[in-house]
């Protein structure tokens, strides 16, 4: 077989450049890859644009190194190309939803029997506008702590990082209420919102069921809308259902499935034009209105059994 790694070296993993070493070493001894193609990133785009340019049947598989932003960019880039060319995932991030969820392999051993094995399965993405994005969307609370927490410090103290960074910004952000206006099928309203999710895993932000009912092959977008309410008081009971994965019932929460959603500012304030949308690590460029939908089975993955 002939194989691709697109790498990010950047990613917050410090050993991963040992992994890699070992991944394709073995892969080249166990004769599974006698052609490996290397490409490093070097700045936004340069995953999503290699994997454009490639052409059906060009590679076996392709291999995205890095965290969420990269596998986005590598997902957008293949579904765009139409190559159909199965795709391989080496987490190197800090959280690592998708892997987690899809509980790929991330060491040398399990990955090459992966390769061995060669099942492949097609899962769906969700598309806003016209970007892509294979885990999640989400806006509001602590959607941007991924921007703020220094690479050094992630890549020394991981998630750890991240969960500190929440805890320093949760008091200043625990009132701050965007009116937005959705509109789906299954559910319109406007409501004055803390943070929103659409889903396609369960996991989101290191929570293994934040979205408890998503799955990447039923067709349909998992959505969470946590409204207004006393957060002071209502926070500890929903942090632990949460937790627990109950937060749906939680009288704070919308919870919902459909195939596709429409968001718009919910009044006139401006308040929605500060609104920072977030799909897989990336930022949207724009503002609202939006339109996000699912597209069923449009990536070929690799899987274990």
């Amino acid at each position: 077989m002939k194989c691709l790694f697109i790498i990010n070296r950047s990613s917050g993993k410090q050993n991963i450049e040992n992994t890699l070493k070992e991944i394709i070493a073995q892969l080249v001894m166990e004769q599974l890859c006698p052609e490996i193609d290397v490409f490093y990133t070097g700045g936004k785009d340069d995953a999503k644009n290699r994997a454009l340019a490639l052409q059906k049947g060009e590679y076996d598989f392709v291999v995205a190194v890095g965290g969420d932003g990269t596998l986005n960019e590598v997902t957008n880039g293949l579904v765009c190309s139409g190559s159909d060319i199965p795709m391989a995932v080496i987490s190197a991030g800090t959280v690592n939803d998708f892997a987690t969820y899809m509980k790929l392999p991330q060491n040398a051993e399990e990955f090459c029997r992966m390769i061995r094995d060669f099942k492949t399965t097609k899962v769906d993405v969700g598309k806003v506008d016209d970007e892509y994005f294979i885990n999640v969307l989400a806006a509001g609370l602590l959607t941007d702590v991924a921007y703020k927490v220094p690479k050094n410090r992630k890549a020394v103290m991981g998630k750890m990082a991240y969960y500190l960074e929440c805890l320093r910004e949760l008091p200043a952000q625990l009132n701050r209420f965007i009116p937005l206006r959705f509109e789906s099928e299954e559910f319109s309203s406007t409501e004055e919102v803390l943070v929103f999710l659409v889903a396609n895993t369960k996991s989101v932000g290191g929570f293994p069921n934040a979205a408890p009912d998503a799955s990447v092959q039923d067709g349909l977008l998992d959505v969470l809308i946590c409204k207004k309410a006393n957060m002071l008081f209502e926070a500890p009971d929903l942090i632990m259902k949460i937790l627990q994965g109950n937060h749906p019932k939680h009288g704070a929460v919308e919870y919902f499935q459909t195939r596709e959603l429409n968001i718009y500012p919910g009044d006139d304030s401006g308040a929605a034009e500060q609104l920072s949308l977030d799909y897989d690590g990336e930022i949207l460029d724009g503002s609202l209105p939006v339109h996000i939908s699912i597209v069923p089975q449009a990536l070929t993955l690799l899987i274990s059994e």
